[in-house]
């Protein structure tokens, strides 16, 4: 199916839209038949929404498309779309990104439009300047859940305006995070990522470790008289509160990163379309990858927690008592029919 995608115009007064042609896209996979006739509805559906003033419903409409179906037209008519929004940053990186889709499609009359509509915003752009004080080993920066490339650190990102939240965390440091607000198009706002402070540590003794008790030989030529035990009860005890230490704290985690998957998904809600929850901008998808990877944690630590407090409880209760002692091993045989029997007691 080929679709017959439009431009927006770039009067906000007008519903009038520029004829196009299709676009067809490289991708590393064409999209099946149900892929292009889902993307196409989603388009038509965005551009009615556009004609009713709904921008917020109708840029996720044109998102999802082109995820679908990728198009230089579709690209050029969700940049259109962010524009009206009042969405001037993503509005301009998305004209970047429908003039190189255009240029290696050889539309060369989207190319123009795309980078004049992307001139034209550039000085109305607001930039956030995030640096960083003092980094260290494994830290992460991230803006409104988008991780922040070091080579970001220091340079003035265009941002659309509006609050920003700023996260930061370390392996063996406490999280930060805080949120800056970008007051209108063209501010120059910048954030300093101070100093993590180091996560307090455990300073609980560790168990000594299991030692055996040395097994004396009697004198050569006596036979032992020693009840010998069947097991080391208190060593078996041991090892089954230790791993149901284990189970413990697997069952915690998996709470912890439930609990986090959850708020994931949560935060995601407020980028998704309020009819279709599965509709998301950038920011909501990447919150949703998010809750997704921790939600995998979850259930694993889960399994691998109950598995352990299961194994420790069965270990404990199956341990023998101090009075469970052998005296020796007594034994006979006896003949039976087809040959014998061999019988025998501690």
């Amino acid at each position: 199916m080929r679709r017959d995608r439009t431009i927006f115009g770039a009067a906000l007064a007008s519903a009038a839209l520029f004829a196009a042609m299709p676009v067809p896209m490289a991708r590393a996979q064409s999209p099946s038949g149900g892929e292009k006739v889902t993307a196409e509805a989603l388009f038509e559906d965005g551009r009615r929404l556009v004609a009713e003033g709904k921008f917020a419903d109708a840029c996720p409409k044109f998102q999802a498309s082109e995820r679908l179906d990728p198009s230089a037209g579709t690209l050029l008519n969700l940049a259109s779309c962010f524009e009206k929004q009042g969405r001037t940053a993503a509005a301009w990186g998305t004209y970047k990104e429908a003039a190189s889709a255009a240029d290696a499609a050889g539309r060369k009359d989207y190319v123009a439009t795309a980078q004049r509509r992307a001139e034209a915003l550039a000085p109305k752009l607001a930039r956030l300047t995030v640096s960083v004080e003092q980094p260290v080993d494994g830290i992460q920066i991230r803006r409104d859940g988008t991780l922040v490339d070091r080579a970001e650190w220091g340079v003035p990102i265009p941002v659309d305006k509006g609050s920003h939240t700023i996260e930061a965390s370390a392996p063996g440091h406490k999280g930060w995070a805080s949120a800056i607000a970008v007051g209108q198009d063209g501010a120059q706002a910048a954030l300093s990522v101070p100093a993590l402070e180091p996560a307090p540590q455990d300073t609980a003794t560790p168990a000594p470790p299991l030692v055996a008790p040395p097994v004396v030989a009697p004198p050569a030529g006596q036979a032992s008289t020693a009840p010998v035990e069947r097991g080391s009860t208190g060593t078996q005890r041991a090892i089954g509160i230790v791993i149901a230490g284990l189970g413990v704290v697997g069952v915690g985690l998996g709470a912890v990163f439930g609990l986090e998957a959850k708020g994931k998904y949560n935060d995601s809600l407020g980028n998704c379309e309020t009819s279709n929850p599965d509709l998301c901008n950038s920011t909501g998808l990447s919150q949703r990858d998010s809750a997704r990877s921790a939600g995998n944690v979850s259930t694993v630590a889960f399994g691998v927690g109950a598995a352990a407090l299961v194994g420790g409880a069965v270990l404990w209760l199956t341990a023998p008592s101090s009075a469970s002692h052998a005296s020796g091993f007594n034994a006979f045989v006896a003949p039976a029919l087809g040959g014998a029997v061999v019988r025998g007691a501690w």
